[in-house]
């Protein structure tokens, strides 16, 4: 695994690769594994996931993950670039600021003859579709992971209820909670994470990206973006996937705050012969704590069948 922040859409952002850097020559490979995340951004949630994406691929494809700009900071990056405040840059940082990152850092990166195996995951996933609207960035995807897809009526799920109804008329106070919390000593901070790790059942390798995330700057970046989301993600677009059906992988979970069943029940509706599957294995939408291995096995053998016939 490699990893660096190269500096995109005048963001330095946080990338992890397995297999062939972003800049090195691809070479005979024809195909990339590109993984959107969800939100908070942080690709460091993701290796376990990624890593067995890239086992069961027998490594013979890279496998790359894209952090969203101003989701993590690098203390020290061989870009040298410091991460531009929210401040009068509210437009990198938005939904249609994520999009263009994401456009970017395909133009750049990605050769125009190799497909992109497209992995969104929540807020990802609608990134993905809407990328799929821009023709030079379309005509590079061979297919579509779409897991626990958060493309519609955020607001009105559970979790958005919640989100905007009740944390944000009090953000003040979370605010505030937050800013004093990231004052402490890294011991305390590290120690506090880590018996929420030990209560909550998750994995202690994560512990370095979750002290990342006591970052007051990346915390209004995360929320931020998330408040966008509330706001312009609402209706389903139909017609971008009855478009791109036979290229698109849906898989709802059953326990999930953001999607709930009806959604996927819906989507069957309004395209009943689109690849959308409900899990049976009650993952949780943020499946890379808990499930991450599980989920890439299965994400693997996805890419297998769709890969590029030479």
């Amino acid at each position: 695994m490699q990893e660096s922040y190269p500096v995109i859409g005048k963001v330095p952002t946080h990338i992890l690769t397995w297999g062939k850097w972003i800049e090195e020559s691809l070479g005979d490979h024809k195909e990339v594994v590109l993984c959107i995340t969800g939100n908070p951004g942080l690709p460091g949630f993701y290796t376990q996931f990624l890593s067995t994406v890239h086992e069961c691929l027998n490594k013979e494809m890279p496998v790359w993950v894209i952090g969203h700009a101003g989701h993590d900071e690098a203390r020290d990056s061989p870009y040298k670039k410091p991460v531009p405040p929210i401040d009068k840059n509210e437009h990198l940082y938005n939904l249609k600021g994520q999009l263009q990152h994401k456009i970017d850092f395909i133009r750049k990166y990605v050769p125009a003859d190799v497909k992109i195996h497209l992995i969104g995951h929540s807020i990802g996933c609608y990134l993905a579709l809407e990328l799929l609207k821009i023709p030079d960035i379309s005509e590079r995807i061979q297919h579509c992971y779409f897991l626990f897809p958060t493309i519609e009526r955020m607001a009105d799920a559970r979790n958005g209820f919640i989100l905007t109804k009740i944390i944000n008329p009090i953000y003040f106070v979370v605010q505030w909670f937050y800013r004093c919390f990231a004052m402490l000593p890294t011991v305390i901070k590290v120690w506090v994470i880590y018996c929420y790790f030990v209560l909550t059942g998750t994995p202690k390798y994560y512990l370095g990206t979750a002290l990342k995330y006591t970052n007051p700057a990346v915390i209004d970046k995360v929320w931020f973006m998330a408040l966008d989301e509330m706001k312009n993600v609402r209706n389903l677009d139909v017609d971008i996937i009855e478009q791109n059906k036979h290229r698109l992988k849906f898989y709802y979970g059953t326990t999930d705050g953001w999607v709930p069943v009806k959604y996927y029940k819906e989507l069957k509706q309004k395209v009943p012969d689109a690849d959308a599957e409900l899990c049976t294995r009650k993952m949780e939408h943020a499946f890379v704590l808990r499930s991450a291995a599980q989920m890439g096995f299965m994400v693997g053998e996805w890419i297998l069948k769709h890969r590029v016939v030479m």
